[in-house]
C-alpha cells in the first residue's frame, strides 16, 4: 500500500527514479531491525528519527512531523508522543500503520496508601471512567515533589485509577484519533488489551482478514476460516503424555505436581502457581525440558526456542534450554512470553511454552469495573499462537511443541477447531 501510494518526483540519469509518497505515513514497529527493513523496502523516502539531532530521537521526530515527512519508528518512541506533537500529526493528515498492538496500559508503582493520601489532601479528584485529575494548586509546597510523575500524567489525561487500589498509565487516545487512517497489523485482536482500551475510549474499528491473490495481498471482510487453522494444526506436533499414533506413554505433562489433592489443574503454571515457590516441581519441569529436547524430539540447541515467565527462566536453564542472565539473547534460545513480529527464529523446529497465561487481575478489574467484557482465554491463546509462529511453522514446516499446561494445550486445540 505504501509503495502503491507514490508518485515520481524526478528522474535523474545515473541515479534513477526518485519517488515521494502521495500520503504521509507513520509506520510503527517493535524492532529497530524492522525499521531498517521498511526503509529499504519502500520506494519513497521514509525517515528514521535519529539521536544525532540535538541528542534526542523525540526532538528529531517532532521536526520530521512538522516537515510532513513519512516516518518509521519503534513502539517505544511512539509511546512518547505528547499532545503538541499529536496535534501536528492531525494537522498534517498522517496515516498510521502499526505492526502489532501497542502497550496502551501500564500499572504504576503506587500503593493504596499513596492514593488515600492524595485523596485526603484533595490533591486529586476522580472523574468519569476513573480518570484522575490533579486539583492541588499548592502541590509543591504540600508534597515535596514526591508525586511529580502522577501530576504530569494527570495533566496529560493519561492517569486512571482502579478501585482505590492501583493507578494506571494509559496511552493518550489521541495517539490514534489524531490520524486520518489507522491500520493495526495483528492477530486475534478481540483478545488483546488494545481492544479493551479502544472499547474504554469508544474508538470504533473494523476487522479484516488478509487474502493473497494475483501476486498481491488484499484486505477482505473478516473471516476466521481464512486463517486455515486446520492446516496449521497438522504442522504442530504437540506433545501429550499418551500418543495414540505410537502407543507410547510418558509423563512430562503431569509429573511436576501432585494430583492427589484434587487441585484444579487449570491454574497450574500460572503466575500464582509459580509464586508459591514450588521448588521440587520446578526442578522436575527443568528435567522435563531437557528430556523433551534431548530424547523425545532430539533437537540441536540452535533449533530450539522456549519461554516462561522471565523471573523464573534461570530455574529452567540446562544443557538444552539456555538462558543468559544479562539479557544477551544471542547467547541463549530463550524468548519473551509476549514476543511478536520477529522472524529471527524461523529456523527453529522445536519449542516449549512453560506458562499458563492469565490476565493481570488488576488490569482485568480495571476494564471489567467499567463494563468492558474481557476474554482471558482468547488473550492466552493469542499469545501462545504468536509465540509458536516465531518458529518454522510460519514456513509451512512441521514443528514439535512442549506445552505442559493442560489449559493452554486445550485452548490451542479449541483454536484449531475454530471454537475460540
Amino acid at each position: 500500500m505504501m509503495n502503491e501510494n507514490t508518485k515520481i518526483k524526478s528522474i535523474t540519469i545515473g541515479t534513477g527514479v526518485t519517488y515521494v509518497s502521495k500520503k504521509k505515513y507513520i509506520y510503527v514497529t517493535p524492532f529497530l531491525n524492522e525499521v531498517t527493513r521498511v526503509i529499504n523496502d519502500t520506494k519513497a523516502i521514509f525517515s528514521e528519527p535519529s539521536v544525532k539531532f540535538k541528542g534526542s530521537k523525540l526532538a528529531h521526530l517532532k521536526l520530521l512531523i512538522e516537515n510532513g515527512e513519512s516516518i518509521v519508528m519503534t513502539h517505544v518512541l511512539f509511546s512518547m508522543l505528547d499532545e503538541e506533537t499529536l496535534d501536528d500529526i492531525r494537522i498534517e493528515g498522517y496515516t498510521l500503520i502499526m505492526d502489532e498492538v501497542a502497550n496502551v496500559l501500564e500499572q504504576l508503582k503506587t500503593t493504596s496508601k499513596d492514593i488515600n493520601y492524595l485523596l485526603r489532601l484533595n490533591s486529586i479528584s476522580i472523574e468519569a471512567k476513573g480518570q484522575v485529575r490533579w486539583i492541588d494548586d499548592d502541590y509543591n509546597k504540600n508534597l515535596n515533589n514526591s508525586f511529580d510523575y502522577l501530576r504530569d500524567l494527570a495533566d496529560t489525561d493519561n492517569l486512571y485509577i482502579y478501585n482505590d487500589q492501583a493507578m494506571f498509565w494509559t496511552m493518550n487516545v489521541k495517539a490514534f484519533t489524531s490520524f486520518q487512517e489507522v491500520y493495526i497489523l495483528t492477530y486475534l485482536f478481540d483478545g488483546q488489551i488494545q481492544k479493551y482500551y479502544y472499547d474504554l475510549h469508544e474508538v470504533q474499528y473494523d476487522k479484516f482478514s488478509v487474502k493473497y491473490e494475483n501476486n498481491k495481498y488484499h484486505l477482505i471482510n473478516y473471516d476466521s476460516k481464512a486463517d486455515k487453522r486446520e492446516e496449521v494444526g497438522k504442522l504442530l506436533n504437540i506433545y501429550e503424555d499418551y500418543r495414540q499414533d505410537t502407543g507410547r506413554k510418558s509423563i512430562l505433562n503431569s509429573n511436576y505436581d501432585d494430583f492427589r489433592f484434587n487441585v484444579n489443574t487449570d491454574f497450574y503454571l500460572s503466575s500464582t502457581w509459580f509464586s508459591k515457590n514450588k521448588e521440587d516441581s520446578i526442578k522436575q519441569l527443568n528435567k522435563n525440558l531437557y528430556s523433551y529436547f534431548r530424547t523425545q524430539v532430539p533437537t540441536k540447541n540452535e533449533n530450539i526456542f522456549w519461554t516462561t515467565k522471565k523471573q523464573y527462566a534461570s530455574k529452567f536453564k540446562n544443557a538444552k534450554t539456555k538462558f543468559n542472565k544479562k539479557d544477551d539473547r544471542t547467547k541463549d534460545n530463550f524468548i519473551s512470553l509476549n514476543i511478536r513480529a520477529t522472524n529471527d527464529y524461523a529456523n527453529c523446529t522445536a519449542a516449549a511454552y512453560v506458562y499458563n497465561r492469565f490476565m493481570n487481575p488488576l488490569e482485568k478489574g480495571f476494564f471489567e469495573i467499567r463494563g468492558i467484557v474481557v476474554n482471558e482465554d482468547l488473550l492466552a491463546v493469542s499469545d501462545l499462537v504468536q509465540f509458536l509462529f516465531r518458529g518454522c511453522v510460519r514456513n509451512g514446516e512441521v514443528m514439535n511443541c512442549y506445552i505442559p499446561s493442560s489449559r493452554m494445550r486445550n485452548l490451542l486445540y479449541d483454536w484449531m477447531e475454530y471454537k475460540i
